[in-house]
């Protein structure tokens, strides 16, 4: 863009031809990227997790393949990939033992539950009669909800019958990353040239490092929330405390919404179970302890790690979601976190870093995320 003067001696802006090309230019190359990012969902997707699950747990592999002889050295991937797989089983015990709580609680709100799923359902077709100017059918109404809920429980089935598939690709794939990750880093040392390229393994090394560490503490933060939840609400005698505390607990990975999320459904139960005025309690207990582990507990246990804006953790879940659908509102955060952090290790790029951060101080920043 230029300023120039026209005829009658006024300054106008005009806008070059060849920098209005180049931001076209610019736009129609995002726009390319974007299609073909979604178009390879089936394969970019199992890619990614296994990329994120081989970083989390490439230092037990290494460990474990510095302590035994070279020929043995195979050991070090299997060791890291038993450690994924010990951590799948702890999670799928918890989900065992809070499926059998809350199954065992559910008969007891069954009548409670059908009620306040007439009431939801009343009220959305009065929000569809007023802005649609339809009033609907009624059939979901009192007895429809039997179907809902089967209908939900065998999309939940499918749902998870996917998801089974995709973790075993997603393992498969981590266990080829990290067996074949020293002979990739050979090749990169003889391809650029050793002097070349350590400063790039040293970047890397970083990167995953401040990236174990952004998962580390968010799972730190994760259980010490939940621990937190199902001890408030168990002052309130509110049921299904574990699935509250767990929620939480995964919920804690994913900023803002997640917070969100996980306090909404807790009040939402106190609120059927024992009124508005211990909903409010319950309420305000929740937001003390998000308050408390956001702005104090959170800050000392991340110390020179890259914090995300909030604005920016809101747009990578929807853009990642309308792209990848559920596995890019789960993948949004690990990817937006891993390239900030990127960004903030390469000098030309940390002005981008810096956008993507929560701070305003840019020294501030640069004291805080400078690589060491």
């Amino acid at each position: 863009m230029a300023q120039r003067e026209d005829a009658d001696g006024n300054r106008r802006w005009s806008i070059d031809r060849m920098t209005l090309g180049l931001w076209l230019l610019g736009l129609l190359a995002a726009v390319a990227v974007l299609w073909v990012v979604s178009a390879a969902s089936p394969v970019l997707i199992p890619l990614a997790g296994a990329f994120f699950v081989a970083v989390a747990v490439a230092p037990v592999g290494r460990w474990v393949r510095n302590r035994v002889p070279p020929r043995l050295a195979l050991l070090g991937p299997l060791a890291a990939m038993l450690t994924v797989l010990l951590v799948l089983a702890v999670f799928a015990g918890g989900l065992w033992f809070i499926g059998q709580r809350v199954a065992g609680e559910v008969p007891r709100h069954a009548e409670e539950l059908q009620r306040l799923w007439g009431q939801a359902n009343g009220w959305i077709e009065g929000l569809r009669e007023q802005f649609l100017g339809d009033p609907g059918d009624g059939s979901d109404a009192g007895g429809g909800g039997a179907e809902a809920l089967s209908g939900l429980f065998a999309a939940v089935l499918t749902a998870a019958r996917e998801a089974v598939s995709t973790v075993v690709i997603v393992l498969f794939l981590a266990l080829l990353m990290l067996v074949e990750a020293p002979v990739w880093r050979e090749k990169i040392v003889k391809t650029l040239g050793p002097e070349r390229c350590a400063t790039t393994v040293t970047a890397v090394t970083a990167i995953a490092q401040q990236f174990r560490r952004f998962l580390l503490v968010s799972t730190t933060l994760g259980l010490i929330t939940g621990a937190l939840y199902i001890g408030w609400l168990s002052l309130f005698g509110i049921d299904f405390l574990f699935l509250w505390g767990f929620l939480a607990f995964l919920l804690n990975y994913i900023p803002v919404i997640g917070s969100v999320t996980a306090g909404a459904l807790p009040v939402l139960m106190a609120l059927a179970q024992s009124g508005s005025s211990t909903a409010l309690m319950v309420a305000g207990g929740l937001l003390v302890i998000e308050q408390v582990m956001g702005n104090f507990i959170g800050p000392r246990l991340e110390g020179k790690q890259l914090a995300i804006s909030p604005l920016v953790i809101v747009s990578s879940l929807l853009l990642w979601s309308w792209l990848w659908g559920a596995a890019g509102a789960v993948l949004a955060v690990p990817m937006t976190v891993l390239i900030a952090i990127a960004l903030s290790h390469i000098d030309a790029l940390r002005p981008f870093a810096f956008v993507l951060s929560d701070k305003s101080d840019r020294r501030r920043f640069e004291a805080r995320t400078r690589p060491e």
